[in-house]
């Protein structure tokens, strides 16, 4: 009876152990096939017959852990723990329980007796070092990965993930060695050259970073956020358009990373797409309107496209969710300056100022609106300031160097226009300022190169066409100026200026049906356009319509009672009718419209000549020749007033230093020819006279008809 009683009494024992490990089994079998649920209910079932059994509630912490279920994985494992301290890889598991759940001290404790019972184990270091960095203690991560390369220096991610933690230190260069090591043993690891070229980045070395993330798209071509920070290093680079592209590109393949929309229209705005970049201000505030920044610099792109008004609003706006915002300030300033609210404007920079006295946009802005005002004086002392505390701004340097220029200080204002160019050689308006500077000196090579430069920095540039093709009008390379119009007319075939400038070459080139032409088509275009009347006005002059002419320029005085080549054509007009005294009247209109034309000075100073008003006459010429001592022009004309006045040796004096500072002036040609005349030099004048029609002169082909045969 007592065998017997022992049987029946361990029957149940055997059959209770069977089932739990059978249970198990099940359970790492349904894991096998990554069939977590199941597995889970299975160790359940084995930890409910045997709640002591450490194996279950370790294998059902994995399975939890493969469900990212790290909660309930951090308590099987704290049981398994409970049960036997010594387990297994329980320490490191809860560890990598606890990182998930960015629990990183305890995941950090976890590992430190991990290592206590492994310490020669790297993954445990790579695992600490990865928690380390995750809580923000890269020196510690460093250390470890240090350890962890020591057990396997052949580990790439170790070098990788060490990389990271040291471009978190800021030590990019240690970063990059780290990086450089890891490529050699990964070689084609996408994660690792944007990494790689991230680090690059932070040194500046932005062509290398180029470099990366070109390497890195090739592997995956869908990584926005390398496209992105590929941008963003183009940026660096001046390279705008090629940010707007990768930009767009990043946009098409996820919206959703942070401030695309902002840097996408910052990168626009510099590539001078103002109005794209407008666009995507706009999404910008949709989805963050009450930042103030996006408002500013809606305004600022509104501003490039002279939409002053559409500025000032958003300056407004920016200043009302800041109303410390300085940039915002000086910036709506600057606006009130293009629609002539001077006062306006100083009163934004004033303001500006009382918050920050040492901005120093705001005082180059007070020195624009104080130019305005006629406050030269201030205006010179607030750029010398801004000058002298940053020297790297070339917009200082063009507005002293257009203040000089008006202060007929041309060497200060020459120093000016270069140190411009020195500093930023791709910026368009530093050639286009300094062009215009060097037409007022009728410096028309210096003229025509800037502005083939300025061409060369925006190929698109309709400023930059018309301005190069009048330089080449004035420099007499109508030719070359009417080709430089076509192309103009390619890029912007309704523009009205284009056709009135190709108009003009096309006069000079005595085509004058061609160039009326055009003036009828920029009529067309812009009933208003005054330029288009004053120089139909020119041309009908010069093929003897005199009534026409006078009807033409008329208008454009109507149009714009400020367009001084208006003027300046009607007073030739009626100095070829011998209305000298009228003459002199539009001369002195086409100066209150334009006292820095120094060309009409000598043209008055003839005129002033013809009704004997010798004073007024010394005074206009002295003037010119103390402007600009090297211009022919003046001497032409001089020479012309003292051959009227019989001082046939000054006039020949003028007319030779005319034609030394221009040997291809066909007016100074003719005009010394008229001395000839007047001092009975007949092949002197003859001589003259050919030279003159080699030159282009219609007058000097009469001329020679009644004084050569």
């Amino acid at each position: 009876m007592k065998k017997i009683f022992f049987v029946i009494f361990l029957l149940p024992y055997c059959a209770f152990a069977q089932t739990a490990d059978t249970y198990i089994q099940n359970g790492n079998q349904a894991a096998g096939r990554k069939d977590y649920a199941t597995a889970i209910a299975a160790f359940t079932k084995a930890i409910e017959i045997n709640p002591r059994d450490a194996n279950a509630y370790f294998y059902r912490a994995n399975a939890y852990s493969n469900q990212h279920d790290d909660q309930h994985a951090v308590k099987d494992f704290t049981q398994t723990l409970a049960l036997n301290p010594s387990y297994p890889s329980a320490s490191n598991y809860r560890a990598n329980a606890y990182a998930n759940l960015k629990d990183y001290s305890n995941a950090i404790t976890d590992f430190n007796n991990a290592l206590a019972l492994q310490p020669n184990n790297a993954d445990l270091y790579h695992y600490r070092a990865n928690a380390k960095s995750n809580s923000g203690d890269y020196s510690g991560a460093v250390q470890d990965f240090n350890h962890a390369i020591e057990l396997e220096p052949k580990n790439a991610d170790l070098y990788e993930y060490r990389g990271i933690a040291k471009t978190n230190l800021n030590d990019n260069k240690g970063a990059i060695a780290d990086y450089n090591i890891a490529a050699r043993l990964k070689p084609n690891d996408a994660d690792l050259l944007f990494y790689r070229a991230n680090s690059k980045g932070n040194l500046q070395d932005y062509n290398g970073a180029i470099a990366d993330y070109n390497l890195t798209l090739k592997l995956n071509p869908r990584n926005a956020k390398a496209i992105f920070y590929r941008a963003n290093a183009k940026v660096n680079l001046k390279d705008f358009k090629g940010a707007v592209n990768d930009y767009t590109l990043a946009a098409s393949i996820d919206h959703s990373t942070a401030n695309l929309y902002y840097y996408m229209a910052n990168a626009m705005s510099n590539a001078d797409q103002y109005k794209e970049s407008i666009a995507y201000y706009d999404k910008a505030i949709a989805q963050d309107p009450r930042n103030a920044t996006l408002f500013l610099y809606r305004g600022k792109a509104k501003l490039s496209l002279e939409d002053a008004k559409g500025a000032i609003h958003d300056f407004d706006q920016a200043i009302q969710l800041n109303p410390q915002y300085t940039d915002a300030l000086q910036n709506r300033g600057d606006a009130k300056i293009n629609v002539r609210d001077f006062k306006g404007a100083l009163d934004d920079v004033n303001a500006a100022l009382g918050i920050d006295p040492n901005n120093l946009g705001a005082i180059y802005v007070r020195g624009k609106a104080e130019v305005e005002l006629k406050d030269t004086a201030s205006a010179m002392t607030d750029f010398n300031f801004v000058i002298a505390n940053h020297t790297k701004n070339e917009y200082v340097y063009l507005s002293r160097g257009n203040l000089r220029s008006k202060q007929n200080d041309n060497i200060g204002a020459a120093q000016d226009f270069d140190k411009a160019v020195e500093l930023n050689a791709n910026n368009k308006n530093v050639y286009l300022n300094r062009g215009n500077f060097r037409l007022k000196l009728n410096d028309y090579a210096g003229a025509v190169a800037d502005f083939k430069k300025m061409i060369e920095v925006d190929p698109e540039s309709i400023v930059g066409h018309v301005k190069l093709g009048n330089a080449m009008v004035l420099a007499g390379q109508n030719v070359n100026a009417i080709n430089v119009f076509n192309s103009a007319v390619a890029l912007a075939p309704k523009d009205a200026d284009i056709y009135v400038w190709r108009g003009v070459a096309k006069s000079n080139l005595g085509n004058y049906a061609d160039a009326i032409n055009d003036y009828n088509t920029a009529i067309k275009l812009d009933s208003a356009s005054s330029d288009a009347y004053a120089n139909r006005g020119n041309t009908k002059a010069l093929m003897r319509d005199y009534t026409g002419s006078i009807k033409d320029l008329d208008m454009a005085i109507k149009l714009n009672h400020d367009n001084d080549d208006a003027f300046f054509y009607r007073a030739n007009i009626k100095m070829k009718q011998r209305n000298y005294s009228g003459a002199v009247d539009d001369y002195n209109s086409a100066l209150f419209a334009n006292l820095d034309d120094i060309k009409i000075y000598a043209y008055r100073g003839l005129a002033e000549a013809m009704i004997r008003d010798t004073a007024s006459m010394n005074a206009d010429f002295r003037y010119s020749t103390k402007i600009n001592p090297k211009n022919e022009l003046t001497y032409i004309k001089r020479g012309a007033a003292k051959t009227y006045f019989s001082n046939f040796s000054g006039a020949q004096y003028d007319l030779n230093l005319a034609i030394s500072l221009n040997p291809k002036s066909a007016e100074a040609y003719l005009t010394r020819a008229k001395l000839r005349i007047a001092m009975a030099d007949r092949d002197g004048a003859c001589e003259d006279l050919t030279k003159a029609l080699q030159l282009g002169s219609k007058e000097a082909a009469d001329l020679i008809k009644t004084t050569c045969y």
